[in-house]
């Protein structure tokens, strides 16, 4: 029995596993993917905010020493070097590998005295973050989001100048060198997300499923198959071990099986050998008993007919009532033992066993012969669908059919009574009374016979018995 593989209920294995295992995981996964982010991006801030401001810092220190060694060798006051003066373009290439920023140098009142990079028009650069901050005098690094990706802008005032350094360069530059997480993201959610699912798999694959498959299996040796768990289900070793284990249960309840069937056996051969004798003596002793006291009655009634009427119609009541328990005592004795099975064989047997029951009755097939313990079985469970039938169905037609094959027979005992519902299992029957049921059964299993019962409320009652011949 093959169950689907991806059936979903939150209560079931399949939820556990994927809430207790799969889920965590993943969620672990994603908690330390966004905090390496996060980690990640603060390392990056500080590593710009150090880096940039010893940059931002050894430059100005290099332009405000080159000035004063040009002043000093061209033997000039400092304050009458220009800008134009130094040789900028080789004290400010420096630059990030791959970025694309701006370098300025910026007189006292904002102009530009020397730049490298993307300028703004217009003198706009006095728009920049930053700017009033190094003009005033002040140093430091700061993040602006002005861009699309973000800038980082470091400055510092030059020693000894009315001058001031400002550098700008795109966030990203900088994190360029290094292993960007954040681009590696999906990657690492993608490689979470293939670990869960595969984890979820297995799971599914050798643990749920084979469980579900032992546990259909279990089902099945209650009802009797005791050999279902005799092939592997697969899965983990555990899994394994439960399902020898089971095996070695369903062998033991097998064993106990067939001891209780032996017993059963017994059981119902005493009582089938006690009921034949109770019927031989009914029969040979308590119905010839009847019958002499009748004769006996006879007799006595021909001596008084000339007496008084009333004398001759009680003896004529006491004939009447002495022929009717002979005829109950015979009745009594053929239920006790089927006489005529013995006699005259099985089909007559239920044949005559339907006309006192007021059933109908109908034979399919060439009658075929069977040992006497399956005629036996045959004609009681016969015998005990009736019963029901007559005690408990309230049925207006019950209908005994035998239907005769190769090597099998069949018989169905049908009824239109009140019906009721069958439970799933036969062992559910002891609770609901139903003993005569329980009791056709287990003599149906005793000669390897298979017993079933179809059944509603409101739409009667059909009882089927097969057995091999």
């Amino acid at each position: 029995m093959k169950l689907p593989l991806f059936s979903f209920s939150l209560h079931g294995l399949r939820a556990q596993v994927l809430l207790w295992t799969v889920l965590p995981l993943t969620i672990l996964l994603i908690i330390f993917a966004f905090s390496g982010v996060s980690s990640h991006q603060s390392s990056m801030r500080a590593l710009a905010i150090e880096e940039n401001s010893r940059l931002v810092g050894a430059l100005a220190r290099l332009i405000a020493s080159q000035r004063e060694n040009y002043a000093w060798g061209n033997d000039i006051p400092v304050e009458q070097v220009q800008a134009n003066d130094l040789d900028l373009n080789t004290l400010l290439a420096v630059e990030h590998p791959q970025a694309v920023g701006t370098v300025a140098l910026l007189d006292y009142d904002g102009s530009v005295l020397f730049s490298r990079g993307n300028l703004p028009p217009n003198n706009a650069i006095l728009d920049w973050t930053g700017v009033a901050e190094v003009l005033a005098g002040e140093s430091d690094v700061i993040f602006t989001s002005d861009t699309m990706h973000g800038d980082v802008i470091a400055y510092a005032p030059i020693p000894n100048t009315r001058w001031s350094l400002i550098i700008r360069e795109a966030w990203h530059s900088l994190t360029d060198p290094l292993i960007r997480i954040e681009q590696v993201m999906p990657f690492v959610l993608f490689t979470a997300t293939a670990i869960s699912l595969l984890t979820l798999f297995f799971g599914l694959r050798y643990v749920v499923q084979p469980l579900q498959e032992l546990g259909s299996r279990a089902n099945l040796i209650g009802q009797g198959e005791f050999d279902a768990v005799t092939k592997p289900v697969g899965g983990v070793r555990e899994i394994e071990d439960l399902r020898v284990t089971l095996n070695n249960v369903a062998g033991q309840l097998q064993s106990y099986q067939a001891s209780l069937h032996d017993y059963l056996r017994a059981v119902t051969q005493a009582q089938e050998e006690e009921r034949a004798r109770l019927g031989r003596e009914l029969h040979d002793e308590t119905v010839q008993t009847l019958i002499a006291l009748g004769h006996k009655a006879q007799m006595v009634q021909r001596n008084f007919e000339r007496t008084s009427p009333q004398t001759n119609e009680y003896i004529s009541e006491l004939r009447q009532m002495i022929a009717q328990s002979i005829e109950e005592v015979r009745r009594f004795s053929r239920a006790l033992h089927p006489h005529y099975l013995d006699e005259l064989g099985l089909v007559t047997a239920l044949e005559t066993l339907a006309r006192e029951s007021g059933a109908q009755f109908a034979i399919l097939g060439a009658p075929c012969s069977m040992n006497d313990e399956k005629q036996l079985a045959l004609y009681r469970i016969a015998q005990e669908a009736l019963n029901n039938a007559r005690r408990h169905a309230q049925a207006d037609n019950i209908r005994i059919e035998v239907k005769f094959q190769q090597e099998t027979a069949t018989l169905e005992v049908r009824d239109d009574g009140i019906g009721f519902e069958p439970p799933p299992q036969f062992n559910h029957l002891t609770g609901t009374g139903h003993f005569g049921l329980i009791g056709m059964r287990e003599r149906a299993q005793l000669i390897g016979g298979q017993f079933a019962i179809r059944s509603a409320p409101g739409k009667g009652t059909t009882v089927v018995f097969s057995l091999y011949v």
